[in-house]
């Protein structure tokens, strides 16, 4: 059983590392915005309360998952089952810069989003990697200790080949 629980501000590199060691060990990797949103073209619709709570359950209960999050306290649970948990300590400055490249990406449509890239868009991006840089989820993990990894943006290269 691999259990993997990946936590980062936005622009962290949560989404690519979770891709990329669900390539390397064919377990399947979730994207926890999903669970939270169904995406439709006409515009997003909040899941309710009970289909988020059902749907990351059926998730955490396999024998094998990579998740992904920001770190919302709804997905806590999740902390409890993962054999390890990756979180993703990446300096200010490569995050604003991958939030601005990820903007322009989407902006001329080089990137797929499912959401509005406008520059409210841009700015409520920054202003989460403030928050996470200011309340780090890290500060929360004291009880993980034994199963913590924290990699930085050199570091994330290394532990991906290992």
């Amino acid at each position: 059983m691999t259990k993997i629980y990946i936590l980062g501000s936005v622009g962290s590199g949560k989404t690519s590392l979770a891709k990329r060691l669900a390539k390397e060990t064919n377990i399947k990797h979730y994207e926890l915005d999903n669970v939270i949103w169904q995406y439709n073209p006409g515009g997003d619709i909040k899941r309710t309360k009970e289909e988020i709570e059902k749907l990351f359950s059926d998730i955490i209960n396999q024998d094998n998952w990579i998740i992904e999050n920001v770190g919302k306290k709804e997905f806590d649970k999740g902390l409890e089952k993962a054999d390890t948990i990756i979180y993703l300590k990446i300096s200010k400055l490569v995050l604003y810069k991958r939030i601005l490249l990820r903007w322009i990406k989407q902006n001329l449509k080089i990137e797929k989003t499912t959401y509005k890239t406008d520059f409210k868009m841009l700015k409520q991006m920054y202003k989460w990697a403030e928050k996470e840089e200011k309340n780090s989820k890290l500060n929360e993990l004291d009880n993980y200790k034994e199963k913590i990894v924290i990699l930085n943006e050199k570091s994330m290269k290394k532990y991906i080949y290992k």
